[in-house]
């Protein structure tokens, strides 16, 4: 007699899926147009929380998994047309498990149209041992509009037994609506480089990086973002971004709540600049 293995010891293949939103202007404020969010994503309703920018739309983004796990392969694309305002956030940072070889990719598309404003702000990845992730972005933004895209990682070892991640792998490309390629900003991290003395995170734990594309006149100045996220425990340096596109700076952080702590005052610096007024908080 042959028996079969119970449900529960079969191995679960990654997942594969898309989803995306897309925001326009109607009656003075920004709404969702069209979306497709399915499992393990969760988009809530809409939120209008600034009262200088009654048209900014705000939504989390949740996962209903319990994070990314091996073999996942998600996209999520994001379409903001003429004149629109939106801010997508996480609801907490995102656990990332033990890659098997094959790791997680996350994909992300993102269009934003003139004069348009767009935020996709994520709490940092949360790189459990083995975690192997690699985060894909490709972004289209108009001349006159404004993108604020924030992501970053965190290493943790819930055994505490040195556990370290095997690789955290970034990379964002952007472009004009023609096509010409305004920024690439392509790196990886091996995990075993975190042990090693001097390593390339000089012994911090957490990084970040914040990228602003837009015209000058809606961004914050650089000295000034840079002071904001010093102010707020880490240690941060912005720069200019090649070919005139905006604003990127990088930060680096003992833990990961000292992380979110940075990048909350980056995001609402670069927003109250970008939207042309203070932003309130996005509670999580």
């Amino acid at each position: 007699m042959q028996l079969s293995p119970q449900s529960f010891s079969v191995q679960v293949p990654g997942r594969e899926a898309r989803a995306w939103v897309a925001v326009d202007v109607a009656g003075g404020r920004t709404v969702i147009r069209s979306q497709r969010v399915g499992y393990p994503l969760h988009v809530t309703r809409g939120f209008y929380l600034d009262s200088g920018r009654v048209d900014l739309l705000t939504l989390y983004l949740q996962s209903a998994s319990g994070g990314l796990y091996a073999g996942d392969r998600l996209q999520f694309d994001i379409s903001v047309a003429e004149g629109a305002a939106l801010c997508v956030t996480t609801q907490a940072s995102t656990v990332v498990h033990n890659g098997k070889g094959v790791g997680s990719l996350q994909r992300q598309i993102i269009d934003v149209g003139a004069g348009a404003l767009c935020a996709l702000v994520c709490d940092p990845y949360v790189l459990f041992p083995g975690a192997q992730l690699a985060i894909k972005t490709i972004a289209s933004v108009a001349v006159d509009g404004v993108l604020i895209f924030i992501d970053g990682m965190t290493c943790h070892d819930p055994a505490q037994q040195g556990g370290l991640f095997a690789s955290y792998e970034s990379s964002l490309q952007v472009f004009r609506p023609d096509g010409r390629l305004l920024l690439s900003d392509l790196g990886e991290l091996p995990g075993g480089s975190m042990a090693e003395a001097g390593g390339p995170l000089g012994g911090y734990v957490a990084s970040a990086t914040v990228t602003l594309i837009g015209p000058s006149l809606r961004l914050p100045d650089p000295r000034a973002l840079e002071q904001a996220v010093i102010d707020a425990g880490c240690l941060a340096g912005a720069s200019a971004a090649p070919n005139e596109a905006g604003v990127v700076m990088r930060i680096l952080a003992h833990n990961g709540g000292e992380l979110m702590r940075g990048l909350e005052v980056a995001f609402l610096v670069a927003g109250g600049a970008a939207a042309g007024t203070a932003l309130a908080r996005r509670r999580k």
